[in-house]
C-alpha cells in the first residue's frame, strides 16, 4: 500500500509539473517583447491606415450619389469627428497598458521569452519589416469582401424607406 501511496504522489507531482512551470511573464519581459516587436510603431503607423481606409470606404459609398457641397462637409465632419476620436483612442498611452495586458494574461513567461528571441532574430525582424505590407494587403481584401455587403445595405435600407 505504501508502495502504491508514493507512485500516486509521483504521478500528481508529474501531471503538475508543466502547470508549474507556466509562470505568467514578468512586465520587465512583457515589456520586452512590445519593443521588440515595434508593437509602438506599429501602432502608430496604424492610425494612418485606419483613416485612409475610412476615407476610401466612405468614397466608394457615395461614388454613385450626387452630394452637394452641404452634405459633402456634413461628410467631412462626420470623419473628422470619427478621425479625431481613434486619434485619442489609439496612443501608446492607452494602447500600451492594454497590450501589456493581453499579453500577459494570453502567454506564459516561457512563450514571451520565446517570442523575443524569434523577435530578435533576422527572420523576426524581417518579419516585422513585412507586416505593414500585410496588413495593408489584408485591409484591401477585407474592403473587397465587406464593400458589397456595406453596399447592399445601403440599398436596402433605402428601399425600407422607400426611397
Amino acid at each position: 500500500m505504501k508502495h502504491l501511496t508514493r507512485i500516486f504522489a509521483l504521478a500528481v507531482l508529474l501531471a503538475a509539473a508543466p502547470f508549474a512551470a507556466a509562470q505568467p511573464p514578468s512586465d520587465a519581459q512583457v515589456d520586452r517583447l512590445l519593443e521588440v516587436m515595434r508593437a509602438r510603431q506599429t501602432l502608430d503607423a496604424t492610425l494612418p491606415q485606419v483613416q485612409a481606409m475610412q476615407q476610401q470606404m466612405v468614397a466608394q459609398m457615395t461614388a454613385d450619389q450626387e452630394l452637394d457641397e452641404e452634405e459633402r462637409a456634413s461628410i467631412n465632419r462626420a470623419l473628422a469627428s470619427t478621425n479625431a476620436a481613434m486619434a485619442e483612442v489609439l496612443t501608446w498611452e492607452r494602447m500600451g497598458p492594454l497590450y501589456r495586458d493581453i499579453y500577459a494574461q494570453t502567454f506564459t513567461a516561457e512563450d514571451v521569452d520565446a517570442m523575443i528571441g524569434f523577435y530578435e532574430s533576422p527572420a523576426g525582424q524581417k518579419t516585422l519589416d513585412k507586416m505593414p505590407l500585410l496588413m495593408q494587403n489584408t485591409m484591401n481584401a477585407v474592403q473587397q469582401l465587406v464593400m458589397p455587403l456595406l453596399q447592399q445595405l445601403e440599398q436596402d435600407i433605402a428601399a425600407e424607406l422607400g426611397d
